[in-house]
Formats: structure tokens, sequence, C-alpha cells
């Protein structure tokens, strides 16, 4: 027996040494997914968090999203009678307004906002586990988008369970848990099944420290409308004027143009250009460029794939018209080098002080690289001066004129001569 209780004594060590590793393997285990817990006097809380994102420069819309809190199940049943019993928490909004904060980079707009407790106002009939499903309604409400906005919408769903327990002085809400049950953008790497931590502690203007039960919605805005020959719809105008007395007014000149789309915007964006007259008429010539599109009301256009160089080739008090480039899109345009003329450029970026360039000789190229598209005017003017000429040579009708001024130089030149001969044989 004292040699039992010895060698049990001997193996006591790695027996709890074992156990140990089996705690702390199955702690990790739970970490990983673990339910968060509350306590009664500061129950457990759940959070839908909204992410807004949109390209830099793009207003904030008065836009309302929804939320619809469905039950799902409780203590694992899923009749309808079992379901019947779980509180309503029905659907819940979050707003957005101009004036809400947001985090920039670069190219891209976002805000950041999220719910109150989703369970501040439930009344649980008994403690249990009661599971619930959570996605967005795919449309926004607030105000009527016009044609010119667009909305991507999450797809991202969640099962949210709260684990009620008897208190002191009642149910309360124990611990929380939270699980991705439809991917999207949303989730960033995460897969189906894995558990997010639903609670909304921390700062929610912060990335990343709020609810990771996220809705990231990307919403986009153009600069024009949809008719080219309103001037109030137009996105971006390309413009050529060309000046000078000896200047040929009926000849093309080319520009490379290309249109890039924002990097929030997912997909292949084409864009629309239209090329017009002086009087805002739509100019059908293939000699501006050799295939052009229909459109639906059956005007003729140039389809410009995003990030592609296209050329296109105007004449005198002609405008190259985009009507639906993104909010936060960019341009490249450059003039190529024409014999004899010499290129000026004044652009506007969103509204702003018009900016001027210029070459100091013909025969140049001149143009400007990944210029901004922002909700106001945004134009570039090219113009070009021909050189000036100084006519030379015989003007035929004046001949008879300046043939007498000649005779009349000459008669006067022999006079003086005949008259300096005589006097000098005087002397």
């Amino acid at each position: 027996m004292k040699k039992r209780l010895k060698e049990l004594q001997r193996r006591l060590p790695a027996f709890a040494l074992a156990v140990v590793m089996c705690m702390g393997t199955a702690v990790s285990a739970f970490a990983a997914g673990d339910p968060i817990y509350g306590t009664e006097a500061a129950p457990a809380r759940a959070a839908i968090t909204k992410k807004l994102t949109m390209p830099i420069g793009t207003p904030t819309p008065d836009a309302t999203f929804t939320f619809h809190v469905l039950p799902d199940s409780v203590d694992g049943r899923t009749a309808a009678a079992d379901l019947a019993t779980m509180p309503v928490l029905g659907d819940v909004t979050i707003a957005f307004s101009a004036s809400d904060t947001s985090v920039d980079n670069l190219n891209t707009k976002t805000i950041v906002k999220q719910t109150g407790d989703l369970f501040s106002s439930a009344v649980f009939p008994h403690a249990g586990k009661y599971v619930y499903k959570v996605a967005e309604d795919q449309a926004v409400s607030g105000y009527l988008p016009a044609a010119n906005e667009a909305y991507i919408f999450s797809h991202a769903e969640y099962t949210l369970t709260a684990y009620v327990k008897n208190g002191t002085n009642g149910l309360y809400v124990a611990a929380v848990a939270s699980q991705i049950a439809v991917l999207d953008s949303s989730n960033g790497t995460s897969e189906i099944g894995d558990k997010v931590d639903p609670t909304p502690d921390g700062d929610p203007v912060i990335i990343g420290d709020y609810s990771k039960m996220i809705f990231t919605n990307i919403y986009s805005k153009t600069a024009g409308g949809v008719e080219p020959t309103d001037p109030t719809d137009k996105a971006l105008t390309l413009s050529k004027t060309v000046t000078g007395d000896y200047a040929d007014l009926t000849k093309y000149f080319a520009f490379d143009v290309a249109a890039r789309k924002p990097e929030v915007i997912p997909g292949v964006v084409t864009y629309m250009a239209y090329v017009l007259d002086g009087s805002d008429n739509i100019v059908t010539s293939t000699e501006n460029y050799a295939t052009l599109q229909t459109d639906g009301n059956g005007k003729s256009y140039i389809s410009f794939p995003a990030g592609t160089s296209m050329t296109v080739n105007l004449k005198h008090g002609q405008r190259l018209v985009f009507t639906d480039l993104h909010i936060g899109a960019s341009y490249d345009v450059t003039e190529a080098a024409v014999q004899n003329y010499t290129a000026s450029l004044e652009y506007v970026v969103n509204g702003g002080i018009p900016t001027s360039t210029s070459n100091a000789a013909a025969d140049l190229q001149l143009g400007i690289n990944n210029i901004l598209i922002g909700a106001n005017q945004n134009s570039a003017a090219f113009t070009n001066a021909y050189w000036t000429i100084t006519p030379t040579g015989v003007v035929i009708n004046n001949l008879p004129f300046i043939m007498i001024l000649i005779l009349a130089a000459g008669s006067f030149m022999a006079f003086v001569v005949v008259k300096s001969r005589k006097k000098h044989s005087r002397v």
C-alpha cells in the first residue's frame, strides 16, 4: 500500500501537468469562439456595425439602412410555437448624414456607425439559449436616391446567440456570441462558421474598434447626369479652341484620353462620352472617332473602358463631354504636338480656381495626369494658337503707284548727280 502511495505521489506532478495542459488547450479552443460574458449588474451586449464606403470626395447621403433580427431557435427548438415565445427584436436602423465623421485615405472615404444594444429592451420568458439571424435589408430609406446614385448592399448574414441566465433579481443576458452564416466583403478573409465578437465595446469611430458583426455597403455617385446636351449634366468637359488669323479652323487635333474608376468601385466599368459642337448638338462624325456607339436614346457616343487610353480628335469649337464619371474617378488628357501651333490649357477641378499651363514654343504636346473628378465643375480647355505669318512680296494692285515712286526717286537721283558734275567741272 505504502509502495502504491509513493508511486502515486511520484506520478502526481505529471498528472497535474497533463491536466493543466489539457485545460490550456480547452481554454484556447474556447477562447477562439468564446461567448462574451457579462454580469447581472452589467449584462452582455450585442450590436450591429455598419460601414458605408465611397470614393473620396463623394458627399455622404442622408441614408438609413435597415437590419432584420429574426428568431431562429430557442434551446435548439425551431417550431413556430417556440419561436413565438422569443422576444421580438424586429428591425433596427442606422442613419447617415453629411455631418458624419469619416476615415479617409488617398482614394476612399469610410464612415463607421453602430446600433445600440440589441437586447436592451428584450424581455425573455425564461433562461436558456436564444438564437437570432441578422441580415441587412437590400434597400435604402430616408430619401429617394437620384438616377446618378448607386448602392452595393452587403449580403452578409450572422447568427446571434444570447445566453440568458437566472439571476438574483431576475433574468439577464449572461453571454453573447455571433457566427458568420453568409460571407461577403464585410468579413474580410474570414470563412463561413467563423465566430466574431458582437459586443459594442470601444469607439465606433475608430476602424476595428466596434462590434465585429459588420455590414459594408459601397455608395457611389456620378458627377454628371444622363443628358449630354444639358450643361448641368456634364461630369467632365474637354474643349478645343483654335486662334490665329491664319489658323485652320477645320483641322482636327488628336487627344489621348483615359478615365479611371475609383478603387472602391468593383468590377469592370465603362464610361460614356459625347462629342458636342458649339451649340450643344451631338456630333456623329467618324473624323472624331471611328467606332461610335448608340445609347438608349439613339445618340452617338464613344465608349471609354475605365483605365484604357483612347485617342479622340477634336476641331475648333468642339467638346468631348463625359456624363457618367464617378465622383472620385480620375482622368488623363494629352494633346499631341501639332506643327506651327502653340498649345495652352486651363483646367478646373471640382469647381475650384482655374489652373493654367502652356508650352513656350510650337510643335510640343501638352497634357495633365491623374486629375480628380469632383462633384462640381470639372473641365480642361485647350487652346492652340497658330504662329504669326508676316506677308512678304509685292502687291500687284499697288504696282502703278510703286512705279511712279520709283521713277520719281530715280529722276531726283539723276538730277543730283548732274548738278554735282557741273559744279565739279567749273572748278
